[in-house]
């Protein structure tokens, strides 16, 4: 079991609950979260292969930045589970999710930022190493620093914490003589720098997640608040700048039409 390969099938499951409405497929990708979170996290440090019952290896990035992203995308599904049955079929709500995504990326940042050159490096730092590498090509899987970089964004529209969003920038900013010379190379970065660049939550009543579930919105996170302005079933923010309140399905999709419109 590799933690990095395993957090794809979670992430897919997680968003093939919410496009097919089968709430098996999420009630699948939590056991398999919770698993890698009883399992594979030793002495405070998340590691990367269970073969036999036997755990070794400390994560590298990409299982850091994959794990974190299916900790996100199960947080969304849940807030889709939430509202969509009154009888859960995992265990954890969606804000433990999130907290444990926060967690994860706060072990991430400790082991593996580069604070020098930003960015994720892909091991820790070891006297064997005559250099340490960060990864930002796509090959079989995606590179880590292009899902890290869209993480980082997507836990700033949860928490509103600006400094998820700094690091972000900066990462961005480090590999952007890639992103010119060899943008074939490393699509995950372009994606990353979508999220950054057309970053949008929908603070919603419960009672539209449903309709939301129906569209694609790439570069979108649902947040569920305590509260919204009176008459309101959404507010629709790029960053933290919020369009006016939306009282009706029909203007909070056009309001969305215009907020993911690509220049």
């Amino acid at each position: 079991m590799i933690v990095a390969w395993n957090s794809l099938m979670i992430s897919g499951l997680a968003q093939a609950a919410v496009v097919f409405q089968n709430a098996e497929y999420l009630a699948l990708a939590g056991r398999a979260a919770t698993f890698i979170l009883d399992k594979q996290q030793i002495d405070g440090r998340l590691h990367r292969l269970n073969y036999g019952g036997i755990v070794s290896t400390i994560a590298r990035s990409e299982d850091y930045a994959l794990f974190i992203k299916a900790l996100l995308d199960l947080h969304q599904g849940q807030l889709w589970q939430d509202t969509h049955s009154p009888t859960p079929m995992v265990d954890m709500a969606s804000s433990s999710w999130l907290t444990q995504a926060i967690a994860l990326q706060k072990e991430f940042d400790e082991h593996l930022w580069s604070k020098d050159l930003g960015g994720y490096y892909t091991t820790d730092a070891s006297p064997d190493l005559v250099i340490r590498e960060r990864q930002v090509d796509d090959n079989a899987t995606p590179s880590a620093n292009g899902v890290a970089i869209a993480n980082l964004t997507r836990l700033f529209l949860l928490t509103e914490e600006i400094g998820y969003l700094n690091q972000a920038e900066r990462s961005l900013q480090a590999f952007s003589g890639l992103m010119e010379k060899a943008p074939t190379s490393c699509p995950g970065l372009f994606s990353a720098l979508d999220w950054f660049g057309n970053q949008t939550v929908i603070k919603a009543n419960p009672t539209v997640v449903q309709d939301l579930a129906k569209r694609y919105l790439p570069t979108v996170m649902l947040r569920l608040p305590d509260e919204l302005p009176e008459g309101a079933i959404a507010l629709v923010c790029q960053g933290l700048n919020c369009l006016e309140p939306t009282q009706t399905l029909d203007q909070l999709r056009s309001q969305l039409d215009i907020s993911l419109q690509r220049m």
